[in-house]
């Protein structure tokens, strides 16, 4: 032990076993990325968290503290700027997609008509969050290096469901966490609508 107080949260009715798994795989990925001169000076490394299944579906998660969620993020932001409200901007994206189905691919409404509503903004939570030029930088780096690595992991593991919950960032640092890795092994692929892209790298 450590001495440190660490909080837990108690999943029941949830089997938590790939979890401890993507754990155990995530720490051998960084003794791999710590032994290659070029990823230790580029300090890439994955975060992680302890994972302890108790039963098939019970077990407990280590809560990462100083931590938000890309969709919390992101629509505080946004609601701030005006940009979002939930008694108007579901409706107004449902209107769109009704108006335009069978008009044009859904591909192209994606990206002419509901895109230009939510410009990217992540870059305002790095300017307020981490508001001195020098701790703004070492976030942005830390960002774009825990993004890169767990981007290439979750390919290599098929990784799904990265839906705006499951990504997690430290307010503390920048650096990016996923949690929840019941969908792997590209199970995704087999959804009622598939996820083809190999990893998230949605604008924001």
């Amino acid at each position: 032990s450590d001495g440190l107080e660490r909080p837990f949260l108690c999943k029941p009715k949830d089997d938590l076993r790939k979890d401890a798994r993507m754990m155990e795989f995530t720490a051998t990925i960084n003794r791999l990325l710590s032994k290659y001169p070029e990823s230790r000076r580029r300090k890439l490394y994955i975060r992680t968290f302890a994972v302890v299944p108790l039963t098939e579906d019970c077990g407990l998660v280590e809560w990462v503290p100083h931590t938000r969620g890309l969709r919390q993020i992101l629509q505080d932001i946004y609601i701030t700027c005006g940009k979002f409200d939930c008694q108007k901007t579901n409706p107004q994206i449902k209107r769109i997609y009704d108006q335009c189905q069978g008009k044009m691919p859904e591909d192209v409404m994606l990206k002419d008509k509901i895109l230009p509503m939510f410009p990217p903004i992540f870059h305002k939570w790095f300017l307020t969050t981490f508001s001195e030029p020098a701790v703004w930088f070492r976030a942005r780096v830390a960002y774009a290096h825990t993004t890169a690595v767990w981007s290439m992991v979750g390919h290599i593991v098929g990784l799904g469901d990265r839906h705006g919950e499951n990504i997690l960032f430290y307010s503390t640092s920048g650096d990016c966490v996923h949690v929840d890795f019941s969908c792997l092994f590209d199970k995704g692929l087999q959804l009622e609508k598939p996820e083809l892209v190999p990893f998230r790298l949605t604008q924001v």
